[in-house]
C-alpha cells in the first residue's frame, strides 16, 4: 500500500454524478462519484451488477457518458476517446483478452508504446523487466504459452509502457487460483510503490481492501460507503452486506 496520503489532496481523477450505461435508456452507473489522489491505490467493490466495470471504463472513454462529468488533474476529460487518455496518462487494462497471444512478451510490450522511438521503448522494456523480472525469463515467448498470473503481470506491464500516472484495473484477479491472486495483488502493490496512482475494481472484497488506501462500494449504481481500506473491512454493514458474499480468504 502507497504511504502518500490524502494530506496533500492533489487530485488526480475523479468523477461528479456519472450517468453511463451501454443499451439506449438503460443506465448501469446512476449518479456515481470518485475521487482518486495522487500515489493512492483505492479499491472499488460491489455486488454483481453494481457498475463497477462500467465506471472504469467511462471514465477511460470505453463506455458513453450520458450526463456527469469525468476530470483528469482538472481538466475534463468526459467522452475522450481510449487513445487521447493513453496520451494524457492513463492506462487501462481490461478483464478479459488483455494479451496478444500470438505475439512474444517482448512484441506485447512494445505494443504497449508503438508510438514511440525504438531506443526509448528498449528503454522502457527495460524497466518493466526490472519491475516484473520473470517477464524478463520469457521476454521471448509467446504470451498465449504464459500462466494467467503471467499473463495479468504482462497486462500490467504493457500499460506501464506509456509511464501513465494513472492505471485503471478491471478484475485483475479474476478466473486466477488463490495462489496467483496473491501475486496479482502483489504486483498491483508493487506497481503502487513507484508512484502510479491505481484504480482497482475486485470480486475479492476483502484482499482488495487490504491493499488499498480507500475503497468504494458500488451498489445499483450509485456509491453505498467509501472510506479506508481498513474502515471498510470492519464495518458492520459493509459486512453484512458484501463482504459475506464477496470476501475470500
Amino acid at each position: 500500500m502507497s504511504e502518500t496520503t490524502q494530506s496533500i489532496k492533489e487530485l488526480v481523477l475523479s468523477s461528479k454524478d456519472l450517468v453511463a450505461g451501454y443499451l439506449p435508456g438503460v443506465d448501469i452507473l446512476t449518479g456515481c462519484n470518485f475521487d482518486l489522489f495522487k500515489g493512492e491505490l483505492v479499491g472499488i467493490i460491489g455486488p454483481n451488477g453494481a457498475g463497477k466495470s462500467t465506471l472504469v471504463k467511462s471514465m477511460f472513454g470505453l463506455v458513453e457518458v450520458r450526463s456527469g462529468t469525468v476530470e483528469l488533474m482538472g481538466e475534463k476529460i468526459t467522452n475522450l476517446a481510449a487513445h487521447e487518455l493513453v496520451k494524457k496518462g492513463v492506462g487501462f487494462v481490461p478483464q478479459n483478452e488483455n494479451v496478444f497471444p500470438s505475439l512474444t512478451v517482448a512484441e506485447n510490450l512494445e505494443m504497449g508504446a508503438y508510438q514511440l522511438p525504438k531506443a526509448e521503448v528498449t528503454a522502457r522494456i527495460r524497466s518493466i523487466t526490472d519491475l516484473f523480472p520473470r517477464l524478463g525469463e520469457r521476454i521471448k515467448q509467446r504470451a498465449g504459452l504464459l500462466s494467467g498470473g503471467e499473463r495479468q503481470m504482462l497486462a500490467m506491464g504493457r500499460a506501464l509502457m506509456m509511464e501513465p500516472q494513472v492505471l485503471l484495473l478491471d478484475e485483475p484477479s479474476a478466473g486466477l487460483s488463490p495462489a496467483l491472486q496473491v501475486e496479482v495483488f502483489e504486483n498491483v502493490t508493487s506497481i503502487n510503490q513507484t508512484g502510479v496512482s491505481i484504480v482497482m475494481v475486485e470480486q475479492n472484497a476483502t484482499r482488495c481492501l487490504k491493499i488499498s488506501d480507500r475503497g468504494y462500494v458500488l451498489d445499483q449504481g450509485k456509491n453505498a460507503y467509501d472510506g479506508t481500506g481498513q474502515d471498510l473491512l470492519n464495518d458492520p454493514n459493509v459486512i453484512k452486506l458484501y463482504l459475506g458474499t464477496l470476501a475470500q480468504s
